[in-house]
């Protein structure tokens, strides 16, 4: 095979391989019920996601400990961010979370809780 002729072929195989991989990507689905466990300072507090999504918004529910709120994100590719506020004695806690799926079943990340700091989390789906 000829330079020109290899450097062309070499070139086409990592398009299609980049393409499959970026449709793989966008495929990810993460609608269902999710087990997440996030690490405080003091304890480790375990609580279920429900979560629906249609094309790259999120929706949901999460049900903790510390109470229930309705939650909105979006994902792209192996991106997660989702929010919620939980009401702490009539004060809003308001709950930034930033994730990667690790696979189709499972993510991790932080969750930027306001005026408590950053928080690790690890979730997986039931």
């Amino acid at each position: 095979m000829t330079k020109p002729r290899a450097i062309f072929a070499a070139a086409a195989l990592f398009v299609s391989l980049s393409a499959f991989t970026t449709a793989a990507r966008v495929l990810a689905d993460l609608t269902g019920t999710w087990n997440v466990s996030v690490q405080t300072p003091d304890q480790t507090i375990n609580s279920t996601l429900v979560v629906q999504q249609k094309g790259d918004s999120l929706s949901g529910s999460l049900e903790s400990e510390l109470g229930s709120a309705p939650l909105v994100g979006a994902v792209k590719g192996d991106t997660v961010s989702f929010s919620f506020s939980l009401d702490m004695g009539g004060q809003p806690l308001v709950v930034q979370a930033q994730g990667l799926l690790s696979d189709a079943n499972s993510m991790s990340g932080q969750l930027d809780v306001s005026g408590m700091g950053v928080m690790p989390f690890s979730a997986k789906r039931q």
